[in-house]
C-alpha cells in the first residue's frame, strides 16, 4: 500500500476496532497519543477500553463512516473522517436511539516506517434522539434541552440523565471559530518541519 492507502486504512480500522477490540485499537495509536472526545480529554491510555457513563454494552451501537480526506506532508498527515453513530440506550426508562453526526480529525505520523495516530479530536455536528419503537414517549420536555448546545444537545442530555458530566465547551459546528482554529493548528502542525 502507498501512504495514502495506509493512512486511510489506519483511521477506518481505528473506528471499527473502537467498540470491540482493545488490543487492535491500541495498535492504531502511538503510546504518546492524545484523544479529545465528548467524554475524554487526555492520553490514549485513558481512552482504551473505556466508555462514557451512558453506554450500555448490552445494547447495539452501529457506526458508519465516510471516505477519509487525507492531508499529507512527508511523514505527517491529518485526516478528516465523517462519522454517524447510532447507539441504543434507555432514556427515562424507554429504549431510544441516539444518532450522532461527528467529524473526526486525526493526526498521524510515520515513525520507523509505520503510520500510527498521535491525536484524535472530535467535532460534534448535530444529533437526534428518537424512541426505538415509534410512538413511545421519551418524556423529554423542550426546557430539558433548552440550554444545551445544538451540535450535541441530545448526547449531552442522555449523559447528564445517566448521571454523567459533559462540558458545554466541546468542539462543535455551532462555534465556527473553534472549528477554524482546529483546522489552522492542524495545517501548522502538518507543515511544522518544512
Amino acid at each position: 500500500m502507498n501512504d495514502f492507502e495506509e493512512i486511510s486504512q489506519l483511521v477506518l480500522k481505528e473506528r471499527m476496532y473502537r467498540g470491540r477490540h482493545v488490543k487492535e485499537l491500541a495498535d492504531c495509536y502511538f503510546s504518546d497519543a492524545t484523544v479529545r472526545t465528548s467524554w475524554q480529554n487526555g492520553p490514549v491510555s485513558t481512552f482504551l477500553g473505556k466508555q462514557s457513563v451512558e453506554v450500555d454494552n448490552s445494547l447495539p451501537i452501529v457506526g458508519r463512516f465516510g471516505t477519509p480526506i487525507v492531508h499529507q506532508n512527508g511523514t505527517r498527515a491529518y485526516v478528516e473522517l465523517s462519522s454517524t453513530t447510532n447507539r441504543w440506550q434507555l432514556v427515562n426508562g424507554v429504549e431510544a436511539v441516539l444518532e450522532s453526526y461527528m467529524r473526526l480529525i486525526y493526526r498521524a505520523e510515520k515513525r520507523n516506517g509505520e503510520w500510527k495516530i498521535v491525536d484524535l479530536t472530535s467535532i460534534d455536528e448535530s444529533d437526534k434522539l428518537e424512541p426505538a419503537i415509534s410512538g413511545q414517549d421519551l418524556k423529554i420536555k423542550p426546557e430539558d434541552v433548552a440550554n444545551l448546545r445544538r451540535s450535541y444537545r441530545f448526547l449531552a442530555y442522555v449523559r447528564l440523565n445517566a448521571g454523567g458530566e459533559i462540558s458545554q465547551d466541546l468542539l462543535g459546528t455551532d462555534r465556527a471559530q473553534d472549528e477554524n482554529t482546529l483546522y489552522e493548528n492542524s495545517e501548522k502542525w502538518l507543515h511544522e518541519n518544512d
